[in-house]
């Protein structure tokens, strides 16, 4: 069984404008991510620093709006994808949905340095250890100075097809705490509200 996602926009409540984009199967974890990346300065992503730079605030000054829903991720990505097309030039988003999905996630993509030096399980890590932004990884690993390590798959939800490729990624995505996950490390398979997760 696929899980439903949701398409939702922050929209500038005085004005209407709508300042970005995004999509999550979880809707009360992403919109607790974002206030977290608001009062965590080294989680903030450009839609962050743009409402703290105009002093805007979630719900007292812009509104969070479901505006589309569908069931499975890769649906999600292109419903995502025509609504970032669609409101493209007032939006902060950094990447199209379609540009930052499988290998592009901030969470799917490992990275090494072009010397061999640094290695990064995300581009997230990336980001934080090298002290820049997200957009910055992007551009330096599009520029050759950052390589991508192809991505080895360490867990399967047989239920959905979706792989993940670390206990942090099954945490966020699943909503679970790490006593399951070492658990599934023990037993090699445990299930969650009827899917069946598997260390592969």
């Amino acid at each position: 069984m696929e899980n439903r996602y949701y398409i939702y926009l922050f929209k500038v409540k005085e004005t209407g404008r709508v300042i970005y984009v995004g999509s999550t199967w979880r809707i009360g974890n992403r919109i607790n991510m974002h206030r977290r990346s608001m009062r965590e300065p080294d989680r903030a992503q450009p839609i962050h620093k743009y409402l703290h730079a105009n002093n805007l605030q979630l719900f007292k000054d812009v509104e969070i709006d479901i505006v589309d829903t569908t069931l499975g991720k890769d649906k999600a990505m292109e419903l995502e994808s025509k609504y970032y097309k669609k409101y493209k030039l007032s939006s902060v988003n950094v990447w199209d949905a379609d540009k930052r999905s499988g290998n592009n996630s901030p969470i799917r993509q490992p990275l090494v340095t072009k010397d061999g030096k640094m290695t990064f399980s995300s581009q997230r890590e990336a980001a934080r250890k090298l002290g820049v932004s997200r957009e910055k990884v992007h551009k330096m690993t599009e520029a050759g100075e950052l390589i991508r390590i192809a991505v080895r798959n360490k867990y399967k939800n047989e239920t959905t097809g979706e792989t993940y490729i670390s206990a942090y990624q099954l945490v966020q995505d699943l909503n679970i705490d790490m006593k399951i996950v070492r658990d599934l490390n023990k037993r090699g398979s445990v299930v969650l509200n009827g899917m069946t997760i598997r260390k592969v």
